[in-house]
This record gives C-alpha cells, sequence and structure tokens, in this order.
C-alpha cells in the first residue's frame, strides 16, 4: 500500500470518526430533552383546601377560578347541602358545602363568607365552599394511591386517591362524582 492510499484511509477513518461522534451527541441530546419533558408530563398541579381539620385537593386543571367574596342567593327545595346560587360574569353556578356531601359536618361559619372554588368538567360546573384554601403543589402523577380504607363508604365515593404533600396524607377529590347530577349513580 502506498502513502497517499494510506494517507486517505486515514483521513476518511478520521471523518467517519467525527460524524459518528456528532451523531451521537445528538441523538444523546435528544434522549435527555424526552426524559426531561416526560419527568415534566409526570407532574401533576393540585390546589390543596382543608375542609375542617383534613386536607384534600382538586387537579389543578379542574379548577376554574377561586373566590373568596361573592354574593350567594338561596334557592328553595334544594339538598341542605347546596347553599344556593352566584352569578359569575352572568353564568349561574351553585355553591356546595363539599362537607356536608362527604358528610364531614359543615363548612366552619365563622365568616359570611367562606373560600369557594370553581371546579369544572365537560358537563357541568359548581362553586365547592371550604374551610380554608392553601397552596397548590406539583406532584408525581404515578405517586397517587388509593383512598384509605378506613374512611367511611360515603366519603370514599368522593375520594380519587390519597397522596403525600409536604408530609400531610392528602385526599385527591373526584371531580366526576362531585359534579354528578343529584339521583344520579352509576
Amino acid at each position: 500500500m502506498d502513502d497517499n492510499t494510506s494517507q486517505t484511509t486515514a483521513s476518511e477513518e478520521s471523518a467517519l470518526s467525527a460524524t459518528a461522534e456528532e451523531i451521537l451527541r445528538r441523538r444523546a441530546a435528544s434522549l435527555a430533552q424526552e426524559a426531561e419533558s416526560e419527568e415534566a408530563t409526570d407532574m401533576m398541579g393540585i390546589l390543596l383546601f382543608r375542609l375542617a381539620e383534613e386536607w384534600y385537593a382538586v387537579r389543578v386543571e379542574d379548577v376554574r377560578e377561586i373566590y373568596q367574596e361573592y354574593l350567594v342567593t338561596p334557592i328553595p327545595c334544594v339538598p341542605d347541602f347546596i347553599h344556593g346560587v352566584v352569578n359569575i360574569r352572568g353564568e349561574i353556578i351553585s355553591v356546595t358545602d363539599i362537607a356536608m356531601v362527604m358528610r364531614l359536618g359543615r363548612v366552619s361559619t365563622e365568616t359570611d363568607m367562606p373560600p369557594a372554588i370553581v371546579i369544572q368538567n365537560d358537563e357541568c360546573a359548581t362553586a365547592i365552599v371550604v374551610d380554608e384554601i392553601g397552596d397548590i403543589a406539583d406532584v408525581p402523577a404515578g405517586g397517587i394511591e388509593p383512598p384509605l380504607s378506613t374512611i367511611d363508604k360515603v366519603q370514599a365515593e368522593f375520594i380519587a386517591g390519597s397522596l403525600h404533600v409536604d408530609s400531610k396524607l392528602v385526599g385527591l377529590l373526584n371531580i366526576e362524582r362531585v359534579l354528578q347530577p343529584i339521583g344520579v349513580t352509576d
């Protein structure tokens, strides 16, 4: 083999090696971005709220808005857990005492207007009154455990699961069940 052939082969190998390194570098960068986006999608935003001494949460995607001040119009002949309705920019929305629905007593009446969280799905919306609104937290979507077996059967049907947030056990509200029309069962 002459010197020109060996130089050509060496330069081709060097170019091939550089190309392979570049391809591997791009692939590694692409895989790293996919892992980062997978981590981001594995997280779920929740809004914490308190009923009596227990903490619960709703998915942020199910929350439309939060109200601290509103005027409830009472409605006759409705269940006790319906406080009435509110007019939110022309839309009439029921105000539900979620503590009564879950048989946890009533939301504290220390203030005239307890905080309200307007939750919604594709079919309807309601404002649930709570004792206290907490923080918004990001939790792993895979970290949702089944509801505790020690809770009452009525409460369990309104809880989609439980999760740990800042060393607290939090019940995740089953929005589909809460927004299910009265008298309708699965």
